[in-house]
């Protein structure tokens, strides 16, 4: 009697699940373009719960229902994967911004862009695939919205190129005295950056030096100086970078990749120098 008893116990939880389920989907189905991903987790978990129901009609049937709605959905993904290029594209080309590439990989200025079919989310990179930003729903908006405030926020800052050629040059020294070397040796680029990083600190971080009052720099940040620094007139005075080897790529210690332009075009570079000429 209480197997019997269980047994309905079971299936009326399963039935009032799986009724839930179905009027969530009768409401995603309105937009099944737009609720694509949603729609087929529904399903997935229908499939579940109709394989753990008795053999009856009522299950027959809704396994018949289960297949139609599949190959639906099926027709509604080939709908998607051709408008979210249309509407990623739309967005970008309001701001004059072009997107180029092809699934599952796009690229924006700085940015790639991974799309992931199978599992509807987007993964964001600074770079080519360099510097993982983050990972966002496959939404055209999603991906706007992330991209333009992540750059906007890279771009905000000031940059003086005199400030940031001496700061870099004290960076260098610090770094040149912790390895007992001299002016004009070179030495590795992402040391030169952490001392750049402590020369940086606000005065409240050196009276009292906890993690509320550090201010941090990502590496992406780094990267985004090192360009700006490229691109004026002070990184022609005596500084030189050298490019990374194959190995030192694969090495976040031993490497830091800085773009060369705004079209995703970069290189790794490993050392740096400053010429004994630049020694003030």
């Amino acid at each position: 009697m209480k197997e019997i008893i269980d047994s309905f116990k079971a299936l009326i939880k399963s039935s009032s699940r799986i009724n839930k389920i179905l009027n969530n989907y009768i409401k995603l189905k309105e937009k099944p373009v737009e609720n694509l991903y949603l729609l087929e987790k529904s399903l997935n978990e229908l499939s579940k719960l109709a394989s753990g129901l008795p053999d009856f009609a009522l299950k027959n049937h809704l396994s018949e229902w289960l297949n139609n709605e599949k190959s639906e959905l099926e027709k509604a993904r080939q709908e998607f994967r051709f408008r979210l290029g249309e509407q990623i594209k739309d967005l970008f080309q309001k701001d004059n911004k072009i997107i180029r590439g092809q699934y599952p990989t796009l690229h924006l200025g700085f940015y790639t862009i991974e799309l992931n079919f199978e599992f509807g989310e987007v993964t964001l990179y600074f770079g080519p695939k360099i510097e993982k930003i983050s990972k966002i729903p496959l939404e055209p908006e999603s991906i706007y919205k992330t991209i333009t405030k992540f750059d906007m926020e890279l771009k905000k800052k000031d940059f003086n190129p005199k400030e940031f050629f001496l700061d870099l040059q004290k960076a260098y020294k610090n770094r040149l005295a912790i390895l007992n070397k001299s002016y004009g040796e070179k030495v590795l680029l992402v040391d030169v950056l952490n001392e750049y990083v402590i020369i940086k600190q606000p005065e409240r971080f050196l009276t009292d030096p906890k993690r509320e009052n550090f201010v941090g720099y990502s590496r992406i940040e780094l990267a985004y100086l090192l360009y700006l620094f490229k691109k004026s007139g002070y990184s022609q005075r005596g500084v030189h970078l050298y490019i990374a080897t194959f190995d030192a790529t694969t090495d976040r210690r031993q490497s830091i990749w800085i773009p060369e332009n705004e079209e995703g075009e970069g290189t790794y570079y490993s050392y740096i120098a400053f010429e004994k000429a630049s020694e003030g």
